[in-house]
């Protein structure tokens, strides 16, 4: 089925790329998050991401929601979408669903924020200008470690992410910007205790993985404890000292709903 920007393809990184192509010609950003994400970021780890079991399923985005209706419209429109208006399950959550007729894909679009076990905020800044295609990678970083109960298949998103890019100040689409996780996780003790353990689960689990090398697995725990350290070494604020001092005793992470029968973003 085609539309205005031309056929639906079924290489899932080629649509990706084809929606938001389309979506910036008129000036709407939309960017991918979840497993796709980290291949887009990543292409030099194709083979050592799908030997880990991990295969993009589906594809998703985050834009700004007051570009909704216009986004709607390119997806029904003029990129051959079905769009599934919004029932009970997401009335109260700014995300819409649309349906490949071609291959059965479903594609979700939030907007502003992805809001699970954390809040993660793209619209102060303007987050969703840093990278073309994708949130950038601080952000990829934070949608994986919000998650309180992460499993392998978030770890090896992970894991080609520092085997690829280094931790820096800055966000440059060549390092994680580490100065950024610091200025959000320094006021907020919940989302930092979430990623922080998460961090000492990822290094503990990187010897693990047969299919690093030892030079391989040495990268990515010198990696993530780095950016530990600059975590741990930023000024916290008072809100977060005050929080501190009750931790785990008060339930620190959001409870997430199931939507769709999927955890969201994978």
């Amino acid at each position: 089925m085609s539309g205005k920007y031309g056929e639906i393809l079924e290489d899932h990184q080629q649509e990706a790329i084809r929606i938001v192509n389309a979506a910036a010609e008129n000036g709407w950003p939309l960017r991918v998050i979840g497993c796709l994400a980290f291949r887009i970021k990543c292409p030099d780890l194709v083979e050592l991401h799908e030997s880990m079991g991990r295969v993009p399923t589906d594809i998703d985005f985050v834009g700004y929601y007051k570009n909704q209706k216009n986004i709607i419209n390119l997806f029904r429109d003029d990129l051959g979408y079905k769009w599934i208006p919004p029932g009970f399950a997401r009335a109260s959550t700014l995300r819409d669903l649309f349906m490949n007729p071609h291959t059965g894909w479903k594609i979700d679009v939030f907007y502003d924020h992805l809001d699970f076990c954390h809040l993660i905020d793209f619209k102060k800044p303007q987050r969703l200008e840093i990278d073309k295609y994708t949130i950038s990678l601080a952000d990829l970083f934070l949608e994986k470690t919000q998650i309180v109960e992460i499993n392998a298949k978030d770890l090896y998103d992970l894991v080609i992410t520092f085997l690829t890019y280094d931790v820096s100040e800055d966000d440059d689409d060549s390092m994680v910007n580490g100065a950024y996780i610091t200025s959000i996780l320094s006021d907020d003790w919940g989302f930092y205790y979430t990623v922080t353990e998460n961090i000492k689960k990822l290094v503990n689990f990187v010897p693990t993985i047969e299919q690093l090398t030892q030079e391989q697995k040495d990268l990515v725990i010198e990696r993530a404890n780095k950016l530990h350290r600059m975590i741990e070494e930023a000024p916290k604020t008072r809100s977060w000292n005050s929080r501190a001092k009750i931790g785990t005793k008060k339930r620190w992470y959001k409870i997430v709903q199931s939507m769709d029968g999927k955890r969201k973003a994978e």
